[in-house]
Parts: structure tokens; sequence; C-alpha cells
């Protein structure tokens, strides 16, 4: 009785620390999710953004061809609160000048909700910090690879948001004139599970 006594409470101990490390490592399944990143704005820009969850560790994988060659591009994980995003159409130019701006395309994808920089802030409030985004290569291909922690919100709603890459160099002058050029949206994509 004393054997079987103990082994039930080695057993017991033995489960309980594997769930401590299992939520310590925040949580034990992972989920895998994919965006194809279309052209918006006549950017000419594709591609596609591979994420992996675990807990509210998000590892993110981006490929993207044909941005504005040598320079940065803002990109982040737009998304509404109760609401599925979605990325906008042309019918959503409002003022009619050809271009769906941030602020038309809002509505439809919703806010920064996390910010796809290369080093510090992850957070909406790191949205604009340009110098910290990927810089596209010489030939506007952007390649980037990040590892970090997400808001649990938006962890348990990732399905639900899209992923909006930035800029689009209006006058093909080779660099961002504005802050319009600089934060058109270049491309979009639907987070779906994979």
């Amino acid at each position: 009785m004393k054997k079987l006594s103990m082994s039930l409470l080695l057993a017991v101990v033995l489960a309980l620390a594997l769930a401590s490390v299992a939520f310590a490592q925040g949580g034990t399944h992972q989920r895998e999710f994919r965006a194809k990143l279309a052209t918006l704005n006549q950017s000419g820009a594709t591609g596609v953004a591979d994420l992996t969850l675990r807990g509210r560790r998000l590892e993110a994988e981006i490929k993207t061809r044909g941005l504005e060659p040598n320079l940065h591009h803002l990109q982040h994980i737009h998304g509404m609160a109760q609401a599925i995003s979605e990325c906008p159409t042309l019918a959503a130019d409002t003022d009619g000048d050809g271009l769906v701006s941030v602020a038309e395309g809002a509505p439809f994808y919703g806010p920064i909700q996390v910010s796809f920089t290369e080093t510090g802030d992850t957070s909406a409030a790191s949205g604009g910090a340009l110098d910290r985004f990927p810089l596209a290569n010489a030939k506007g291909r952007l390649d980037y690879s990040r590892t970090f922690r997400i808001p649990a919100d938006v962890a348990a709603n990732v399905g639900d948001f899209a992923i909006v890459q930035h800029g689009v160099d209006l006058n093909g002058n080779g660099s961002y004139d504005n802050a319009m050029e600089v934060s058109l949206p270049a491309t979009c994509g639907k987070i779906v599970r994979n």
C-alpha cells in the first residue's frame, strides 16, 4: 500500500511539473497560419507570410517580391476586436484618387495590432518606426524572419486578422517623398489557419 501511495504521489508531482513547464513555454500546442499577400495600389508586390503560434510566441516568416527597392517597408498585423479583417478593393477609394489610403483601408482591416519590426518593440506603438522595419533589396525582395511574444488577445484572434505591408513610391524617384507614400498599402493578405 505504501509503494502504491508513493508511486501515485510521484506520478502527480511529475504531471504537475510537466504542466508547469508547458505553461511557462506558452502552451503545448502549436497553430500555423498563412497569409497570401496580394497587390494593393498597383504596387506589383506579392508575397506570403507564414506564422507559427505557440501560446503567445509568434514565429513570423514573410517573403515578398516586387516591393519598392532599397526602401524600408512598414508591415503589420491589422485587426478589429470583434470582426473579421479583410483586404480592401479599389471600391474602398472614397476620394476617387485611384488609391486606397490607410484611412480608406482601415475600415476593412482595422488598426495595427502587431508591428513586424526587425529589432526592439513589436507593439502597435512601433507602427511607424520606419528605420526598424525591413529594407527591400535592390530587386524589391524582402525576406523577414523574427520570433517574439504577442498580446494574448491578438494570439487568440490571429486567424481573424490581416497582414498589410506599406510603402509605394508613387512618382518612381527611388524615395518616399511624404507620409502618404510611406504608409500607402502595398500588399494585404487575410490570415488563415494552415
